[in-house]
């Protein structure tokens, strides 16, 4: 178990690490430019191409630090009038949708990155393939972060995620 608590946190650092590390390439490069166009008075095309690339990249990864952090939008109003059980059954049934969810776009992420090696950017001639990748990549990220919230819900805890932490979570 100290196994898997210790990937689960070298995977979340991960996914934090490129996060960040995403955005501030997407604000050096864009200032860069800004500077390369304004003052030098010539500006780097390939800039666009990258800076959107890396901007993929930047929301698939925010999208799993939100889940991570349990900060996606839920509509609730109908289950919390149902009975407690009822409500950890509809909570159990959401989380196996969004699982089974996210292992179907892990697989075509997969099949649409092989796919992408033969499509070239028009500028720099880099794979789609290096963009495509964010898909199973964050999705897996994804697969971790509610993984876990599932295995909570089946045993009846509540999840409680500490960004500060670096243990997965003190009940366990």
């Amino acid at each position: 178990m100290q196994i898997l608590r210790s990937f689960y946190n070298l995977v979340r650092k991960l996914d934090n690490f490129l996060g960040m590390t995403a955005m501030a390439f997407i604000i050096l490069l864009a200032c860069a430019n800004v500077f390369m166009r304004y003052v030098v008075g010539r500006p780097w095309g390939w800039v666009e191409e990258v800076t959107v690339f890396t901007f993929v990249w930047l929301t698939m990864l925010g999208a799993s630090a939100v889940v991570h952090v349990e900060g996606h939008c839920s509509i609730d109003v109908l289950v919390r009038r149902f009975p407690s059980k009822w409500q950890r059954a509809v909570s159990i049934f959401g989380d196996l949708v969004v699982l089974v969810t996210l292992v179907l776009l892990i697989w075509f992420g997969i099949l649409l990155t092989i796919k992408g090696q033969t499509k070239l950017t028009p500028i720099l001639g880099i794979p789609y393939s290096y963009v495509d990748a964010s898909v199973p990549v964050s999705c897996f990220f994804m697969l971790m972060y509610y993984g876990r919230m599932f295995w909570n819900s089946l045993r009846g805890e509540k999840n409680t995620t500490n960004l500060d932490d670096d243990s997965v979570e003190s009940a366990q």
